[in-house]
């Protein structure tokens, strides 16, 4: 069982971007293997910590589905929270039998590295404009490809203290580039802001008890990746924010809601509008949807929006679908595992800060794609924060009771 959850755990990862809902195979794989636990089970000495985040995403599961089904919505919204029921599983499959941790850092390095590659001839063969690997949209293209990369980096940490140690620190800083690189030629610029952040997070981290000088040059590495981005050669980085500024301008001066920015600035106006007549429990999605297209008639909203299911922010989606309840089980989603992986990563061993780094990474990397994109509306935005959630929890735990 050991090498089946360091395969699944592998593949997970390694096919994410490469394949066509290649995220989904080692997630399947997973789930099937937890009905194991059915049959053997196993001890697993479960800890409060545990418990608080298996509660957390029964609740975020709960929360959304009693909503759901409050506000009579379609049966196939059910399958976005049902990721983080189904998540729950899995992670009592790996703490009790806990895959091979380089299973997870191989798998992010060769998913990052595939995602690029086959970015990189999408934009250089056949001449496409936004890249998008085997996903079927840029904007989580780029987003899940600076997440594997900014994972990647975490595991420096883990590198350093292992067999074969140069390998495994190029893999992993290859990894790391490829990521940042397919988030670049994807266009995305919601991903984008998680760079600086995460940048900041590594600095302070990797320079913990050495001098500034330390934290003075990994400062300076983060910048000059930044300007290196702006200024490659064709680099789409120049031409996204110059547009960018251009389509705010344009929303702030003539309301003008037709360009990318804008229709995103008239979606979270809308949302935030509508969200006051239903404060606590939202409107629903089929509520939302019938509601903005009554203001499109009434000439009250501008009409390019009035198809798209979600209000491009996660927050304001949940809060004008699923009100304040729904709202604040999401901010649960993010904070109370941020909190655990923080938590673990100041007093925890040092062999477990590696996978606590990861864990902190990830919920920010997600609180920022947040605010720009509703992420958690498809299959690959909900999949890749619960299992990576759950691999990591369960790796940290191993190094724990190891340590």
């Amino acid at each position: 069982m050991l090498g089946l959850t360091s395969v699944c755990v592998f593949l997970f990862s390694a096919l994410a971007l490469a394949v066509t809902s290649g995220y989904s195979l080692g997630a399947l794989v997973l789930l099937l293997a937890s009905s194991w636990l059915l049959w053997k089970r196993p001890r697993l000495n479960l800890q409060r910590q545990d418990y608080l985040l298996l509660g957390t995403l029964l609740l975020y599961f709960c929360v959304f589905t009693a909503n759901m089904l409050y506000h009579a919505d379609p049966a196939r919204e059910l399958d976005i929270p049902l990721r983080a029921l189904l998540a729950a599983p899995v992670m009592l499959l790996l703490i009790a039998y806990p895959p091979r941790a380089a299973a997870w850092w191989g798998g992010l390095a060769v998913g990052a590295i595939s995602g690029a590659a086959l970015a990189s001839w999408q934009l250089l063969m056949l001449d496409m404009p936004r890249p998008q690997a085997a996903t079927s949209n840029a904007i989580h293209y780029g987003n899940v490809s600076i997440l594997l990369g900014m994972l990647c980096l975490c595991g420096l940490g883990w590198a350093r203290a292992s067999s074969y140690r140069l390998v495994w620190i190029s893999l992993l800083l290859a990894g790391g580039v490829a990521g940042i690189l397919g988030s670049i030629i994807s266009g995305s610029r919601g991903g984008w802001l998680a760079l600086p952040v995460c940048g900041c997070v590594f600095s302070f981290y990797y320079s913990k008890g050495r001098s500034t000088y330390y934290l003075g040059a990994l400062m300076s590495a983060l910048v000059a990746v930044s300007i290196s981005a702006y200024m490659l050669p064709d680099s789409p980085v120049p031409q996204r924010v110059k547009a960018a500024l251009e389509d705010i301008k344009e929303f702030k001066d003539n309301d003008n809601a037709t360009t990318s920015i804008g229709q995103r600035m008239e979606m979270w106006r809308t949302a935030w509008a509508l969200s006051d007549e239903h404060i606590w429990l939202g409107m629903g999605r089929s509520g939302y949807l019938a509601a903005k297209q009554k203001l499109a008639e009434g000439g009250k909203m501008d009409a390019s929006i009035k198809d798209y299911t979600n209000a491009h922010n996660d927050y304001l989606d949940a809060l004008v679908k699923r009100g304040i309840v729904g709202l604040l089980a999401l901010l649960a989603l993010f904070l109370v595992p941020l909190a655990l992986f923080v938590r673990a990563l100041r007093h925890g061993h040092g062999s477990a800060r590696p996978f606590a780094l990861a864990g902190v990474v990830l919920c920010t990397c997600y609180m920022i794609f947040g605010l720009t994109t509703s992420s958690l509306t498809l299959n690959i935005g909900i999949i890749m924060l619960v299992f990576p959630m759950v691999i990591l929890w369960a790796l940290l735990r191993q190094q724990e009771r190891t340590a």
